[in-house]
């Protein structure tokens, strides 16, 4: 025969409520207090990586504020331009160098006249008619730059003087790594 279920009486739960208590209440606190330590962790991490000043930034613009560019005059050069026509034609022009690197003022002062008689001989291959513009000065000074470094060993290869009926283009060094940033023309007459 069946056995009979023991009646409940009030206030005390059935013998299989209490041998089994639900283990899922305690793990369940357990479980949400990791997660919450976990993502404050987490977040606290992140926020001090996201906070956190970036030293290398810092060096670098510290490096290109701390070398402020030289200037070094080179001189008032004249010389006789190339005949566009029957007119003779002269250029007087002064010329300065923009440079970024150290120790390169006194390379151009020690072969100051090797750089000269190149900008000279430059110089005198020119044709008025290509000077009047603005993109012949740009070139010009992209030569004056190409011999200069020309002379200053910064080419592995020297770069020819250019011919007087065909003047050439120089592939001058970028200027981060020859230190010479730009030539300046303080003083441009044609007559």
């Amino acid at each position: 025969m069946a056995t009979a279920a023991k009646p409940r009486t009030a206030g005390k739960p059935l013998e299989t409520e209490q041998n089994n208590p639900s283990p899922a209440k305690g793990g369940k606190k357990k479980l949400i207090i990791i997660i919450l330590v976990l993502l404050l962790a987490g977040g606290g991490a992140a926020a001090y990586f996201l906070m956190k000043p970036d030293h290398a930034a810092d060096k670098k613009e510290k490096v290109a504020v701390e070398i402020p560019p030289k200037y070094v005059a080179l001189g008032t050069f004249t010389a006789n331009l190339m005949h566009d026509d029957d007119t003779d034609r002269y250029l007087q022009v002064a010329i300065s160098i923009k440079i970024s690197k150290p120790g390169l003022e006194e390379a151009i002062k020690a072969r100051n006249p090797e750089i000269l008689s190149r900008v000279n001989m430059l110089l005198s291959s020119q044709h008025p008619s290509v000077l009047y513009t603005i993109a012949g000065k740009e070139k010009l000074a992209s030569d004056i730059k190409g011999q200069i470094e020309t002379v200053l060993g910064i080419h592995a290869v020297p770069a020819p003087l250019p011919a007087a009926s065909a003047p050439t283009a120089l592939a001058p060094a970028p200027a981060d790594k020859s230190g010479i940033d730009e030539v300046l023309f303080t003083s441009f007459i044609i007559q």
